[in-house]
């Protein structure tokens, strides 16, 4: 019953303390420590190793479950998997520290879960099965000004506090009753947690919003399309979401307004990308945007594109023919006299948009569109992509009239991969567009926890943050992370809004996620001092 109760409050802990799962935030400093006792209390008993592992992965299945249980409402069997997995994952990570610290039993070998823990994150978001949700850094997304040194170390530096501080109060439970080590905990304690958030305080004074330098306006649509009942219906149509879209920019639109923005799978039945202007919404779209003063519009959609040979491992063969066929799902800029621009979402969701290691095991996705899949796997960019903007007068700007202002495209999942929106602000994005559709999920946390996340984005790169979703919360987030507008679930909406163009760039944005670099070199280290210190016992020995 003891044991039970540190796998129910560890996960209790983990949950209410996430994001709209309770938004408890300063309990996730203490979410890890029912597992170091009950790790402990394991250890002391002298009780086999996989048990403990069992108790651990039932925690981390009631972290999972308790954040993240929406996800069923989209797919049942896709839930299960993430729940399952996710939770191994942990658990494999979690008894890999536990392995080492007790083989090593040092002081050393106690402070590496943090290291093998933000390497375990770090990869987590970058290969097949990726499902960062769970990164111990978005817990702040409701507490950002928490965290304005994120600009520094993005969401692995927060995730590191959390395991720290955890750490830190297990290890005053454990000296308690030693008065100087007890005091000398305590100290530390404090300066750990007090000392990040002075330190983001003064960062939080130091971001200016300079309205004087305020150079585009956006409008973003919210079209509350049912993803179920209306927008991948038998009966949908591309010419009727797309009227509807203009009719609702149109009461919105004025002659300042550079920018509208649509959200993903607007136009949601594919079409080829390069006959766009062959199709009737094609020709409405791009007249209207020819009518507008100045204004572009960027919207989502699903696009098909033709080659004469393989491309990757998302090409398709035509039957009877000797060509292949990518399917994408895609962010179009439409400009004024000037041709389409193409964006295709590159992070995409395993299981929906893409079938993990099929890189590796080309049968899996054969096998996925014989039992019915989609496509297999969509198609992706070779690497991050930024759409240019037209501007109709580049003199408002205070810039060159040969210069273009980059925007970064999104695409929903993406806008939870730190590292991926920094590369393309890298690339010369001056501001952030989120298309997503997260109208799957219900009126869940779901898509308040993903419109969080971008509240990171923004201090990571210090830029403005536009988010045009099919249906709540779409919104606007300046480069401090506040939420400047947002909108209500379920409604139909637009808003307009005012946003500073940048073009600096911050630590994170130039050096990304060197913290797991880092972590690394701490391994290295910490076997290489246990090594020499091994070594010279034994040389002790032999004398």
């Amino acid at each position: 019953m003891k044991k039970l109760l540190f796998v129910l409050l560890s996960g209790l802990l983990l949950v209410i303390s996430f994001p709209f799962s309770g938004s408890f935030t300063p309990l996730v400093f203490i979410g890890f420590v029912p597992l170091l006792m009950l790790r402990k209390q394991h250890l002391e008993a002298e009780q086999k190793t996989w048990k403990l592992g069992l108790w651990n992965y039932f925690s981390f299945l009631l972290w999972n479950l308790g954040t993240t249980w929406w996800v069923a409402n989209a797919s049942i069997d896709g839930a299960i998997f993430a729940f399952t997995i996710n939770a191994l994952l942990m658990t494999l990570v979690f008894g890999t520290w536990s392995w080492i610290h007790r083989k090593i039993n040092s002081s050393l070998s106690y402070w590496l879960l943090i290291p093998i823990w933000l390497i375990f994150e770090f990869g987590h978001h970058r290969w097949d099965l990726s499902w960062p949700w769970l990164t111990l850094g978005n817990y702040f997304s409701v507490r950002t000004g928490w965290v304005q040194w994120y600009e520094w170390t993005g969401t692995l530096g927060g995730s590191a506090w959390v395991l720290l501080v955890n750490l830190l109060i297990f290890r005053l439970y454990n000296v308690y009753r030693d008065v100087a080590k007890r005091n000398r905990n305590i100290f530390a304690l404090i300066g750990v947690l007090i000392i990040p958030i002075a330190v983001s305080q003064i960062l939080l004074s130091l971001v200016t919003i300079d309205k004087k330098t305020t150079s585009l306006n956006a409008v973003v649509l919210q079209p509350n399309v049912d993803p179920y009942s209306e927008k991948f219906a038998a009966n949908a149509s591309n010419e009727v979401f797309a009227d509807s879209l203009i009719n609702l920019a149109n009461r919105h639109i004025t002659n300042q307004t550079d920018l509208v923005i649509a959200p993903e799978t607007a136009l949601p039945l594919s079409f080829l990308e390069d006959r766009l202007h062959t199709f009737e919404f094609g020709e409405k779209l791009q007249e209207q945007v020819s009518k507008w003063p100045q204004a572009n519009l960027l919207i989502g959609a699903s696009t098909v594109k033709l080659f004469d040979s393989k491309q990757s491992v998302a090409s398709t063969p035509i039957p009877n023919e000797k060509r292949w066929y990518e399917s994408y799902n895609s962010a179009i800029l439409l400009s004024k006299n000037h041709e389409p621009q193409f964006a295709h979402k590159s992070k995409l969701v395993p299981g929906v948009e893409l079938i993990p290691f099929s890189a590796y095991l080309p049968f899996l996705s054969a096998i996925a569109i014989e039992n019915g899949g989609t496509s297999g796997t969509l198609g992706v960019e070779k690497e991050p992509k930024v759409l240019d903007i037209l501007m109709k007068d580049h003199d408002k700007l205070n810039q060159k009239s040969n210069q273009n202002i980059g925007l970064a495209p999104i695409i929903c999942y993406e806008s939870i991969y730190g590292d991926f929106v920094r590369k393309q602000v890298q690339k010369g994005a001056q501001f952030v567009c989120v298309i997503t559709n997260d109208g799957w999920w219900g009126d869940t946390p779901g898509y308040k926890q993903h419109f969080s996340f971008a509240r990171l984005r923004a201090i990571e790169t210090r830029r403005w943050v536009l988010r045009s979703a099919n249906t709540g919360a779409s919104g606007s987030i300046d480069p401090s992370g506040k939420v400047v507008k947002k909108t209500s679930y379920w409604t139909k909406e637009a808003f307009s809004q005012n946003v500073e163009l940048r073009t600096d760039r911050t630590f994170y944005t130039t050096y990304g996620d060197y913290i797991a670099g880092l972590c690394i070199s701490w391994i290295f280290f910490a076997f290489s001092h246990l090594l020499m210190q091994k070594a010279q016992k034994v040389r002790n020995l032999q004398q």
